[in-house]
Parts: structure tokens; sequence; C-alpha cells
């Protein structure tokens, strides 16, 4: 049985972000950036929670990460209520990862 998958509200700020960026030059990219990383964040994570390995930045075990294209997506698992929490979507030439989850 697949995980359900919720995005938090920074993981869509920071969606919306990269999408309005990329907008900018290429609008049907934008679309294709922002529908691939949902659909393989509820897709990949959804079905498979542990694929990543957990985030060495937080001692929860629960709080892993997936690199997906150009993109670090950190989620937490809720074992308990079988779901997913997507936290942040982190293009990697942004650089440092920020350790603020919220």
């Amino acid at each position: 049985m697949d995980y359900r998958v919720i995005f938090s509200p920074t993981a869509v700020r920071d969606l919306a972000e990269s999408v309005a960026y990329i907008a900018r030059y290429d609008q049907e990219a934008a679309v294709r950036v922002g529908d691939g990383l949902i659909e393989a964040a509820e897709g990949m994570l959804g079905a498979q929670p542990g694929i990543g390995p957990r985030c060495p930045e937080y001692p929860a075990e629960e709080i892993r990460y997936w690199l997906h294209r150009s993109y670090r997506i950190v989620y937490e698992i809720d074992h308990a209520n079988e779901r997913v929490l997507v936290l942040r979507f982190w293009h990697c030439s942004k650089g440092d990862w920020p350790v603020n989850l919220a």
C-alpha cells in the first residue's frame, strides 16, 4: 500500500519559486519541471518512502532526502499514519542546504 504524500507550505513555496524562475525564460519548461517534481515525489516517495538516505543535518532517522534531477527533495516519513511529508524542494545550484525546514 502506498503512503500518502503531503507537501508542506515550505515545499510548495520552494516549488513555486523554482517554477517562477524557470518561467521567466521558458514557460513550458517551468510547467514540466513543476509537474515532474510533484509526480516524482508522489510516485516514488509514496511507493518507496525509505528510498532516500537519512539527512545528515538532522538527528531524526525519519528525515530523509532523495535526489531527483537537480533537486534535493527532503521529506519526513510518518510510518504510523502511512504518509510522507515533503519538507523542501532544494535546487542544488542554490548552494549550501539550509538547515531550516520551515
